[in-house]
Order: structure tokens, then sequence, then C-alpha cells
């Protein structure tokens, strides 16, 4: 049973708009709710509950035959609320909001957009040019089809897994040659797929794309030590911004992050943004690459090295 609801100290006209607002909001989650369990949450008498669903709700609500209170069938959504919390799970925007409440959502739609306290800035996606490709590897996964395609101008046959998005970019994660590997969904060209047999998904394979959180696919990893200045610690305990992070605050206010990169590219592009700020202490040699690359960056954009400059 829920924890009785606290309601604060408005007047009786708001607390009954809060209570009828948060009943709505239950049912059309989908649920069947009965008056004695309400009573107890808002903390009322159960003759007020009924007054609320006989009277206030007429029209709204109805008794079920287990004597539970529902919405009407006219009151419900074409698209069940359910659906839409399936939604934003799949969209990964489940915990973008403090609270992801029906209760608090639906009144934020009926604010203009120009009027609302939040706005969430879009990111920026890549343009598929059409969803043909897309939908044909959506039912090739689904009915594990073998896959042809041109990538980057060499003939491929892989076995798909998963539609993966990251920061933008669409990913098929897809089996070639026994080993995992990730394609990006806008270079695959001349897709094909083999409809007249199927394949079986390796486990293993699929229990590691559940696991991941990004899309280097390898089972090979390396174990990076940085050193975060207390300038920008926070920027990297407030939210994960590499693989598997974990990270020790010394007493100075630095970090000390840990963190298992399957490849460098993986990780030398955040630490190139956080410069200097941000320093490889293990692999050494990792550090080290990456101040030549720096070096040989700088001198070829060099005032005096012209000729390098065009020839980029």
């Amino acid at each position: 049973m829920s924890a009785p609801l606290v309601t604060g100290s408005g007047s009786k006209g708001e607390k009954l708009a809060q209570r009828l607002s948060r009943i709505l909001a239950r049912l059309h989650e989908g649920e069947a709710i009965d008056k004695n369990q309400l009573a107890h949450e808002f903390l009322v008498d159960v003759r007020t509950i009924e007054r609320d669903l006989g009277e206030r709700l007429r029209g709204i609500v109805e008794r079920g035959a287990t004597g539970r209170w529902q919405l009407t069938n006219t009151a419900r959504s074409t698209i069940p609320a359910k659906h839409l919390r399936n939604y934003a799970r799949m969209a990964g925007t489940e915990q973008l909001f403090p609270d992801m409440s029906l209760s608090y959502l639906l009144p934020q739609l009926d604010i203009p957009e120009s009027l609302r306290a939040t706005q969430v800035q879009p990111i920026p996606h890549e343009d598929l040019g059409g969803t043909d490709a897309f939908i044909m590897l959506q039912q090739a996964i689904e009915s594990r089809h073998l896959c042809h395609f041109l990538y980057k101008n060499k003939p491929r046959q892989a076995q798909p897994y998963r539609l993966i998005h990251k920061s933008g970019i669409w990913y098929l994660a897809a089996e070639e040659g026994g080993k995992l590997k990730n394609f990006s969904v806008a270079l695959l060209q001349e897709l094909r797929v083999n409809t007249t047999s199927s394949f079986t998904r390796n486990p293993a394979h699929s229990e590691y794309i559940n696991a991941k959180d990004d899309i280097w696919f390898t089972t090979e990893t390396t174990e990076v030590i940085l050193r975060v200045a207390p300038t920008v610690a926070h920027y990297f305990t407030r939210r994960q911004l590499l693989p598997r992070q974990q990270q020790r605050t010394d007493t100075d206010g630095s970090l000390l992050v840990t963190t298992h990169i399957n490849h460098p590219n993986q990780l030398l592009p955040v630490v190139r943004y956080w410069l200097p700020n941000v320093r490889i202490v293990h692999p050494a040699q990792w550090h080290e690459a990456m101040v030549q690359g720096l070096v040989q960056a700088l001198e070829l954009w060099a005032p005096d090295n012209t000729a390098a400059r065009t020839s980029v």
C-alpha cells in the first residue's frame, strides 16, 4: 500500500484540485483504483473519495466489476500512458526530468512552450535520408535474417543484432566472421536482406550488447587512470563521462578517475576537451602519444608553415 500523500497547506480548493489531478493521472496510467486506498493516501474520509469519483468525476470514471474505479471507455486515451513511459525508456529520456509522473508532466504539456519554466535543448541528429533501410534492418533483426551491404566500398555479410543510437548517430551492431562489430547505418549501401534463411544468435554477443553503454565493441579493454584538476572535477562527478567510470577525491580537491577503454579514440576526445585540466596518468604511452599529436598539430598550423597548411 502506498504511503499517505503530503498535499501541503493550500486552500481547500487547491487540495481538491491536486487530489483530482493525481487520481486522474493514476487512472490514465491504466490503474483500477480502490476508494479505501485513496482515502488512506490522501488522508481524507472515504465519503470524500466517493464524492470525487461519483460526482466530481462523473462521466470520466466508472466502477468496474471488482468494485475498483477506472476510466470510462470514452475517457481513455488512444495511446495508453504506459506506452508513453515505454517510449521515454526507449528514447533514453526516462531520467530527463526529476519527476516523470503523469501528474507532473501532463500539466506541463498544457502550458504554451514559450511560457514553460523548463526547456530541453535538442541534441543534433544525423539525417538517414529515409526510413527504408532502417525498417529493413529492424525486420532483419527481428527475423534473424542475414544482411548484405557495401560498407566503405567493401562488400560485407553480417548477422544483425541491434540498432543502437549514440550521440545523434545510429549504429548497427552485427556479427561478421564470428566477431561482434558496429557499422554506421548512414554509411550502409546497397542493403539486401536474405529472407530465405535465418541465423542463430550467439547469447554471449547479446549479453555483451545489453551490458554496453557505448558502441565500441571489443572484449579487450585497457585500464586508464586520469588526474582531474579541482576546477573541473564537478563535471566528472555529476555524470559519467567515460565507460565504467570510478573516481576518488583527493585532499587537494582533484580527482583520480579510473575507466576501462576499448580504444584510445574512445578516451582522447574527452581528454583533449578538458585540457589542460586533465592528464593521462596511466598508461604513460597514451599520454605521450597524445602530447606528440598535439605538438605535430601545432607545428602544422604554425604561421611559417604555409605549405603544410594548404595541403590539409
